[in-house]
């Protein structure tokens, strides 16, 4: 089924328009016409049912028929905070992460950083992560756009770890299985905080740092995987233990903590 992505105040404004790209799509690749039916999402959560009004080269208009909330939404939030790598890598990750459920993603520069871009260059990067997210938002089936935050220091981000119930820094230093990262507690963990550093990993001043502010250690296993390789496979982790990957709905209330 083909979703379409119309902005909140579109979706509520008096005649709800689609416009850009996805007109062509609709009219001349799907052969849409008025009358026909299709189905938007609005990036807060929530698919539309609507019908097709009128149909022009540059715009559609639409009637809306039903509005109900995504189930395809993740039932943590899971944000990851990714030090800055190369431009490619970071397009790759956050597509991906949108697929598996992430929340949040929270670029921050480490130590290690060598990408470090100035606050236009990050503006634009910014624009397009946006994008990209709304564009897997389509593919996978989810309706809430991932916040994607500003760039953050190291210790910045993780001065927020309060905010969280599990914070996991991810790094080489000490090796443990991944279910032992996470404390045995009978407490419904719904906020996880993951930090991945940039190639190279962390120094062991940003994990001790990491560790004294609440952290938890974080492993991936006995291989060294690349920076976006890792952010990828943290946020698949994070989904088998505490959330609904490979589990089905009906689990999800009375899963186990590891």
């Amino acid at each position: 089924m083909r979703r379409f992505f119309l902005d909140r105040q579109g979706i509520h404004s008096d005649i709800p328009t689609l416009t850009g790209s996805d007109v062509k799509h609709i009219s001349t690749v799907l052969r849409s016409k008025p009358g026909d039916e299709i189905f938007l999402f609005d990036g807060q959560g929530y698919d539309y049912h609507a019908r097709i009004v009128n149909i022009t080269h540059k715009a559609i208009t639409l009637s809306i028929l039903t509005r109900y909330p995504s189930t395809s939404e993740p039932c943590v939030h899971i944000a990851i905070g990714q030090a800055l790598i190369k431009a490619r890598k970071m397009d790759r990750i956050v597509r991906q992460l949108t697929e598996l459920g992430g929340s949040a993603f929270l670029p921050f520069i480490a130590q290690r950083s060598v990408v470090r871009p100035d606050g236009e260059r990050f503006s634009k990067k910014r624009t397009r992560w946006e994008t990209i997210a709304i564009e897997a938002l389509k593919q996978c089936g989810r309706s809430q756009t991932p916040h994607i935050g500003p760039i953050a220091s190291f210790e910045g981000l993780v001065s927020t770890s309060q905010t969280y119930d599990l914070c996991v820094i991810f790094h080489d230093h000490k090796r443990e299985a991944a279910p032992e990262c996470f404390p045995h507690t009978k407490q419904r963990i719904t906020r996880v905080l993951a930090l991945i550093g940039p190639e190279g990993g962390f120094t062991a001043e940003e994990v001790t740092l990491a560790l004294e502010a609440g952290f938890t250690h974080g492993y991936l296993g006995p291989r060294t995987l690349k920076s976006d390789t890792a952010a990828v496979t943290a946020t698949a982790v994070i989904q088998h233990l505490l959330g609904d990957l490979g589990r089905p709905q009906k689990d999800l209330d009375n899963a186990k903590l590891f």
